[in-house]
């Protein structure tokens, strides 16, 4: 079993982050799932990621692609840990990605 990959992502607040994994068994959207927590050992996680799996423009060996967007306005300025795990019914079978998430403050976001 392979581990998972890492991305750490770095982003200023009110930015959309968005990442495309490519998987080699099919998904529905449903199967997976991401958030972001302050710690791994947070309970309630701070927000979680929109996934969209698509079937377009496969590379060799993906059997689909899994989008992940999340909206940084819903977090405050910080570092942060997330991953993605594939899920089978209620239980968490396999994590496919991880990584920390950067948030920074901005400056000219805040308004004109």
């Amino acid at each position: 079993m392979m581990d998972p990959q890492t991305h750490n992502l770095n982003a200023v607040r009110g930015e959309f982050v968005s990442l495309i994994v490519g998987y080699g068994v099919n998904v529905d959207a449903s199967d997976v799932f991401a958030c972001i927590r302050k710690t791994v050992w947070q309970d309630d996680y701070a927000a979680k990621f929109n996934i969209e799996v698509m079937h377009d423009d496969l590379a060799q060996g993906e059997a689909c692609k899994i989008k992940l967007v999340i909206d940084t306005n819903l977090l405050e300025a910080g570092v942060y840990v997330w991953d993605l795990f594939l899920w089978g019914g209620s239980r968490p079978i396999k994590c496919l990605v991880k990584g920390k998430l950067t948030v920074s403050e901005g400056v000219s976001n805040r308004g004109k």
